[in-house]
């Protein structure tokens, strides 16, 4: 349940292993969560909701509010029937919602606090500017988006998710009854490490850049399994924001649309130095957590 820090080599903290609240009532809030969604899977599988995918081969859901992928404007993501109300019914799990406010509201503010501020700024005004847009956990959680890895063997092929914020956290909670020692380890390519993740615990990564999977579990058919759940957020919907809810196209389409979308882009090397200044070294973390929530600061 020790929280653990992984930094650049300028002593940027960049991931947290999280681990677990020390509430003894955790291991319920897991042992419901796990019991739901192999009840929601084997529904799913029912329904034909298997479908390959380029992080692996497993049954998986992504819900929530999104942008790209040809999208006209930001909205939630569609679902058949089917699949709608097997989610709906995740979406009002009280236990699914204490781990995506563990995710949110304990380590992303308190390690990253730039980054929450930075995710605030942008999507509360979204969330103004459309009402329609349904967050999966509003009042409980900062993320837009989140995924349900369904598995039963969620093994992750190495990939980057380059859709979501490139400075952002992705949130992801082990799930499932495996073996931690002999599988399911969380693989970070860049850093050269392999992390034991046993279920139940969290870690944020930046996702976006950080090259990463997990190693597959041992014992598969003798009742072992392997889910996750994560949160994140997608690019796409800053842009949208800084771009005046619009999209760059109908930005630059404009009477000096063309020059704005280049002011509001900004040099690539101002960018990257921007991202970077978002997260906190350890020596400025107490600084930057009062000058952010030392304030009046909407959740």
């Amino acid at each position: 349940s020790t929280p653990h820090t992984l930094t650049d080599n300028e002593g940027r903290l960049v991931t947290v292993l999280a681990g677990r609240p020390a509430d003894p009532s955790w291991h319920n809030v897991v042992s419901n969560v796990n019991t739901s969604m192999v009840h929601a899977r084997v529904t799913g599988e029912e329904n034909f909701f298997y479908e390959k995918h380029r992080r692996g081969e497993f049954l998986a859901v992504a819900v929530g509010i999104s942008y790209g992928g040809g999208q006209p404007k930001p909205g939630n993501l569609l679902l058949p029937p089917t699949k709608q109300e097997i989610v709906h019914e995740l979406l009002n799990n009280s236990d699914i919602k204490w781990i995506s406010g563990f995710q949110s509201s304990t380590y992303l503010p308190f390690y990253f606090p730039k980054v929450y501020e930075d995710y605030a700024t942008n999507l509360f005004p979204l969330y103004e500017h459309s009402p329609n847009l349904q967050p999966n956990f509003p009042n409980i959680s900062i993320y837009p988006t989140c995924t349900f890895n369904f598995g039963p063997y969620t093994t992750t092929f190495e990939h980057t998710d380059s859709a979501n914020v490139a400075y952002g956290l992705c949130a992801i909670t082990a799930l499932g009854q495996f073996n931690l020692k002999k599988g399911g380890h969380l693989i970070l390519f860049d850093l050269k490490l392999v992390i034991e993740f046993p279920p139940g615990s969290t870690i944020l990564i930046p996702s976006s850049v950080l090259r990463h999977g997990n190693t597959p579990i041992v014992g598969e058919g003798s009742g072992s399994h392997h889910m996750s759940f994560t949160q994140y957020c997608a690019g796409g919907l800053f842009r949208w924001v800084n771009y005046g809810f619009q999209t760059a196209r109908s930005l630059e389409s404009k009477p000096r649309g063309k020059w704005l979308k280049k002011a509001i882009d900004g040099k690539l090397a101002d960018r990257t130095a921007s991202a970077l200044g978002l997260f906190s070294t350890m020596d400025s973390l107490a600084k930057d957590r009062q000058a952010v929530f030392g304030r009046s600061f909407k959740y």
